[in-house]
């Protein structure tokens, strides 16, 4: 897992970007990326939903943008994600915390095991182990893209 400091690479929406869930959408995300393995993260230290003027205090940052990996080679840039670990609770803050908690994830094994659709039509991916879900992402956008190799391996 990697965080990166510069945005700039993401500072334009992706081609193939997307905010809201259509049945044909979601059709197309259950056959390309349900049920693999996640095997890497780049956590980006901002999000595109940030305000220019504001900076927002890493310890108390709730909206992540981030890159997600799967074993299938295919990744999701993922924007303004709220993270849960409970669907009623509140959503998980600060970028060390989150940071850590997608490293063990990984090392111990996650798959992006099921795919769910808010009342408002918006993503949400669901994080298992075992078929017990550990961490929902609620997703303002995303777009998918291919990947050769991790970040880690740059």
């Amino acid at each position: 897992m990697t965080t990166e400091q510069n945005h700039d690479q993401h500072q334009d929406e992706p081609e193939d970007f997307h905010q809201f869930v259509t049945d044909e959408l979601y059709a197309e995300l259950v056959e390309r990326i349900e049920g693999h393995k996640v095997v890497g993260l780049a956590l980006w230290e901002e999000s595109l939903a940030d305000d220019e003027d504001e900076n927002i205090d890493p310890r108390a940052r709730e909206l992540f943008d981030f890159d997600l990996y799967l074993e299938n080679h295919l990744y999701l840039e993922i924007y303004a994600a709220y993270i849960f670990q409970d669907p009623s609770g509140d959503a998980l803050h600060g970028l060390d915390p989150i940071g850590t908690m997608f490293s063990t994830l990984i090392e111990e094994g996650v798959w992006l095991d099921e795919i769910a659709v808010t009342e408002e039509n918006e993503l949400v991916l669901i994080l298992s182990r075992n078929r017990q879900p550990l961490i929902y992402l609620n997703v303002g956008g995303w777009a998918i893209e291919e990947w050769e190799t991790l970040p880690d391996e740059d």
